[in-house]
């Protein structure tokens, strides 16, 4: 492998599980939110 293509594989890498944990932590944040609102609702 020429180091470009291991840099590229890299860059491709650290995207993807930044990624990955941005939908992780969204999901954790949709989770939060609906549940609060739930609690709300039921509270009324």
């Amino acid at each position: 492998m020429t180091y470009r293509e291991v840099s590229g594989s890299y860059l491709f890498f650290n995207l993807f599980s930044t990624m990955a944990r941005f939908h992780i932590h969204s999901g954790y944040y949709l989770v939060i939110l609906y549940s609060c609102r739930n609690l709300c609702d039921g509270s009324e």
